[in-house]
């Protein structure tokens, strides 16, 4: 994921959205003649153009143990245009949660913020602040209203996850401890993206809490996410003992105290796993929900499309009972081979593959069509195939489209991108490549 400090684009529409913060809890507790005079140093220094006096305002004002203090960081500090004002601003925050009374008013107003239509931006604040505080007698409290909240039709999914993604930028004892918290949620047992989220955020926090927590997990995964946490341990460690939850906690416990990480910043280098798994053109096919998504359009005539068919039949083929798959192919229009996932069977397997050589060719790629099929399938990963020339609608509205409906949904696009006679060249680099790329997918470009 793209490191930033907010993540608002699925979250609020137009520009700076402040909180309406309720006074009313605030001025429940009796201002102190010390909060007054904090206070009233606090707006002075704020209004100063240099956003370094203004940061130490936020800094110096978040020692200040009193739900005012919260509700003005919240109205001013989350507003201000500098970056540096606004990461303070959300230190001062989590310092503050560790008070008592502050920790509740700051539950009340995530609890009202959440009950909005749209969540916003200080919504995701108030969580992240509440999750690294230290008064745990609140944890099951906050732990409860997230279920709540989640199972109501305002659920809004992106403001767990948005905050799991930052911790994993973080990568603090703070930051694995309250992902730890988040993974509690029911949520984390049902919704396939949610689930990866917390994966994908601890194979990205370089702390033994977090291996501790994979390796535990580990036993209870499959598919896709088991994929993930084997990938990732093997390239951390360079031990090899794949899907073998047993070996892995066994090698841990002897070497947990002594093992040493690398630097957050120092890129993994991927190991050979060794695991029989079928391909597609190279790329493994390990999730157990899957959809293939064919180019027939015009521009394919001929040998693309050809080898193409061939490829897909083949892995189609090689598919295990287990995994639940689908085909959608495209021209103009996008056609689904089958209303829902099947499981792989041998009937199942061979009438897909009658219907992918029988397809003929036609005029138009409608290629957002056919993703936009491809995910209502539901499904773990996609493979897609095109020779990248989208006709309805511009490749990089088309990217942003998908990679903004996936950002919940954590599906892996992988595309192979196949240069034709006629298109081959900015197709594949504004759409196939980046496609793949903004959504934890591999590109293959086949020439």
């Amino acid at each position: 994921m793209r490191k930033r400090v907010c993540h608002w684009c699925g979250l609020i529409v137009g520009g700076t959205v402040l909180l309406a913060i309720s006074v009313l809890h605030a001025a429940a507790v009796p201002p102190s003649a010390e909060f007054l005079a904090a206070k009233q140093s606090f707006l002075k220094e704020m209004k100063k153009s240099n956003p370094v006096a203004r940061a130490a305002a936020v800094r110096a004002f978040g020692s200040v143990m009193h739900p005012g203090a919260a509700e003005l960081l919240l109205k001013r500090g989350f507003a201000d245009e500098d970056e540096g004002v606004r990461l303070a601003t959300r230190a001062a925050l989590g310092k503050l949660a560790d008070d008592s009374l502050v920790n509740r008013f700051l539950v009340d107003e995530l609890k009202r913020s959440l009950r909005k239509t749209m969540a916003t931006e200080v919504s995701v604040e108030l969580l992240r602040a509440l999750l690294v505080s230290n008064v745990e007698d609140r944890q099951s409290e906050l732990l409860t209203f997230i279920d709540e909240y989640l199972a109501t039709p305002k659920g809004n999914l992106l403001v767990p996850m948005t905050v799991i993604d930052d911790f994993a930028e973080q990568g603090t004892a703070d930051a694995v401890r309250s992902v730890t918290l988040l993974a509690k949620a029911s949520v984390f047992e049902t919704h396939f993206g949610y689930r990866r989220c917390v994966v994908q955020a601890m194979t990205k926090i370089r702390r033994p809490e977090a291996v501790d927590f994979l390796i535990k997990l580990l036993p209870k995964t499959d598919g896709l996410i088991q994929y993930d946490v084997v990938h990732y341990l093997t390239a951390l460690t360079k031990q090899k003992f794949r899907g073998n939850d047993m070996q892995w906690a066994e090698w841990w416990k002897a070497n947990r105290d002594s093992f040493s990480f690398p630097a957050a910043d120092v890129a993994l280098v991927e190991e050979e796993v060794n695991e029989e798994r079928p391909t597609y053109y190279r790329i493994p096919i390990c999730a157990k929900r899957i959809v293939f998504v064919l180019d027939t359009s015009g521009s394919m005539r001929g040998q693309p499309i050809e080898a193409a068919k061939q490829a897909l039949v083949k892995a189609i083929d090689s598919l295990p009972e287990v995994v639940n798959f689908d085909v959608v192919m495209f021209d103009i229009h996008a056609a689904t081979w089958h209303p829902r996932l099947v499981p792989a069977t041998e009937d199942a397997k061979k009438t897909a593959s009658r219907a992918v050589i029988s397809r003929g060719l036609a005029m138009g790629t409608a290629s957002h069509a056919a993703l936009m099929a491809a995910f209502s399938l539901d499904p773990e990963a996609i493979y897609f195939l095109s020779d990248g020339e989208p006709t309805d609608g511009p490749p990089v509205q088309i990217v942003n489209a998908a990679s903004q409906l996936n950002r919940t949904r954590r599906v892996s696009i992988h595309t192979i991108g196949v240069v034709t006679t006629a298109h081959g060249g900015e197709g594949l680099t504004l759409f196939m490549k980046p496609l793949a790329e903004q959504n934890y997918g591999t590109f293959q470009l086949i020439e």
